[in-house]
């Protein structure tokens, strides 16, 4: 056995080790048997989470290891939870973002707005951000921002060389970063935090929130966000009005031809399943049937599988599995699962003890301290887990101190995605950063003023505006 491997089974006893200290050190004196063994699960699993010594989406699936453990507690009640209806929307979310990636409407929209309103370089800028979050709504984070990026070297390589530019680049590359995971509070699919809310509080309090729901009330907060953050980053350089040439962007647009048929055939796919989002309520009472978000997402995605291109192809085949990521999906089951287990097994209950002294404080102070912390956490842990674990938590504090439930909760959620000073915070971070093109001093610098903005409009929005919000 080399060294590499004593060192990761080192990890991983020392994981087990940490699970064990609250009975070595009688800090569980006040649980039960159920909620000791859930304590236990959820500190491995924190532990494996940020050491990443085995897969997170492995790691996720310890509520079924230690299923035989509670008392009384069934194995369907665990397993039940990673097949819950938000894992398949995500899923049909998936498939219909890899359809549109495929039929390369996405370059064309990019383009065409960048050609629309972009001859300077602040309008460049907001039609990068308005074309990346618009993306991030549908596709993950991650492949918004991979795709947007061979777009930005582009433009750069078209109009922005030489010294006197690099300033002004660094900013256009964070700007996709940040955009990326701002856009993607706007939906239930956006990003992972805000469907593990919804999941969360559909299984555990009964609280539905449907894809319309989530959408009006959040959008017109994403649209504050995304001008707010390009009002801050065009201050920091000069020269906005100058005229630029766009002379490659030109031609690469037409290149692209008209709109080909893949094209047309992923607009009516997305334009269907959008309109059957925003019209299901009516649709139900008028057939009198039960759709649902998730079945609509997978409708909608079935059509991707049937409707032949001009070579009688789909634009999806036999291999489309291969580029859905499955390791996302179990990693929401299983975090929806210790979730269930904590607030079940009454740990929930005994852990939101430490929020109380937050009752103290007047209610927009309570939801800028949860929006802050969650903020500055998410820079260094991943906001999937920091989701699971305080969601339980915080949902108990609101309960036993007769808050809005979704009011503590939403801040919480849309914080998770405001990170914006470490390359380590998010993979659209990380993605933008591996360009070499800036040090992580840059973008701590400018990131941590984006996160202060964001923390401030998202309080303030949410303790205005909450009782808009029907759910």
């Amino acid at each position: 056995m080399n060294n590499r491997s004593l060192l990761r089974t080192g990890i991983f006893f020392l994981g087990i080790v940490f699970s064990l200290l609250p009975d070595f050190l009688n800090l569980n004196n006040n649980l039960d048997y159920n909620a000791k063994i859930a304590l236990r699960m959820v500190l491995i699993m924190i532990f494996f989470w940020l050491t990443e010594i085995i897969p997170i989406s492995v790691t996720a699936l310890m509520p079924l290891v230690f299923s035989p453990f509670f008392s009384d507690i069934h194995i369907n009640k665990i397993t039940g939870h990673y097949a819950s209806p938000v894992v398949f929307l995500l899923l049909g979310g998936f498939i219909l973002a890899l359809g549109f990636e495929r039929s390369n409407l996405h370059q064309r929209i990019a383009l065409w707005s960048i050609l629309i309103l972009g001859n300077t370089r602040e309008r460049i800028m907001i039609s990068l951000i308005c074309s990346t979050a618009f993306f991030s709504m549908w596709f993950s984070n991650t492949a918004t921002c991979l795709l947007m990026l061979p777009i930005v070297k582009n433009i750069i390589d078209a109009n922005f060389q030489g010294p006197n530019e690099t300033h002004f680049t660094k900013l256009l590359f964070l700007s996709v970063a940040y955009s990326s995971s701002i856009g993607g509070m706007a939906t239930p699919i956006g990003t992972i935090p805000n469907a593990v809310m919804i999941g969360f509080l559909k299984e555990n309090h009964n609280v539905q929130i449907d894809f319309v729901d989530w959408f009006s009330f959040v959008f017109p907060l994403v649209m504050i966000l995304i001008f707010s953050m390009w009002f801050f980053l065009k201050s920091r350089f000069k020269g906005a009005k100058e005229k630029l040439r766009r002379d490659l962007i030109v031609k690469k647009y037409i290149k692209l031809g008209s709109l080909t048929r893949e094209e047309k055939i992923a607009s009516a796919i997305i334009f269907l399943t959008a309109s059957l989002w925003i019209f299901k309520q009516y649709l139900n009472d008028l057939f009198e049937i039960n759709l649902s978000d998730s079945v609509i997402a997978i409708f909608g995605s079935l059509f991707f599988f049937l409707i032949p291109t001009k070579n009688n192809k789909t634009l999806l085949n036999l291999n489309w599995f291969k580029k859905i990521p499955w390791n996302v999906l179990i990693l929401f089951g299983g975090g929806l699962s210790m979730a269930s287990l904590i607030v079940s097994t009454g740990l929930a209950e005994e852990m939101s003890k430490m929020f109380d002294f937050l009752s103290n404080f007047n209610f927009l102070i309570i939801i800028f301290l949860i929006a802050l912390v969650t903020s500055f956490l998410t820079e260094f842990t991943s906001n999937t887990a920091t989701t699971f674990l305080f969601l339980p938590l915080l949902s108990l504090f609101a309960v036993n101190n007769n808050f809005d439930l979704v009011q503590v909760l939403l801040p919480f959620v849309l914080a998770a995605s405001c990170a914006f000073m470490m390359p380590i915070a998010t993979p659209p971070n990380a993605i933008v950063y591996s360009s070499n093109k800036f040090s992580i001093s840059f973008m701590v610098s400018n990131g941590f003023f984006i996160n202060i903005i964001s923390i401030l409009i998202i309080s303030f929005y949410i303790f205005l505006f909450n009782k808009f919000f029907v759910y």
